[in-house]
């Protein structure tokens, strides 16, 4: 494969749903991913066969991308305790 089709393999990989770069199965997602690069027209048929090993060879790390870009744009709700009112504490320290 050349640099180009690189560049290529990777711009349809950031570009691609995160969702659908987790939750898809991997035979799926190498598809999807074919398909994209077919779309754009950036994929000779000579190097088809190169791209889907390429892609396979890399699917940790493609889900570990996107898993990390999904985390950055939904970040985790963190928990919040919720305390009693301070008019209530203050009540308690008193009568205690």
């Amino acid at each position: 494969m050349n640099s180009n089709l690189l560049r290529q393999v990777w711009e349809v990989i950031e570009t691609t749903q995160t969702d659908m770069l987790t939750q898809l199965n991997d035979n799926q997602l190498v598809q999807v991913l074919v398909t994209n690069l077919k779309n754009r027209n950036q994929l000779p048929q000579d190097e088809e066969a190169n791209a889907k090993a390429y892609i396979r060879s890399r699917l940790l790390l493609i889900r570990e991308l996107a898993q990390s870009r999904k985390d950055l744009c939904c970040p985790l709700k963190v928990k919040v305790a919720i305390h009693p009112p301070l008019e209530v504490r203050t009540r308690d320290l008193i009568a205690g």
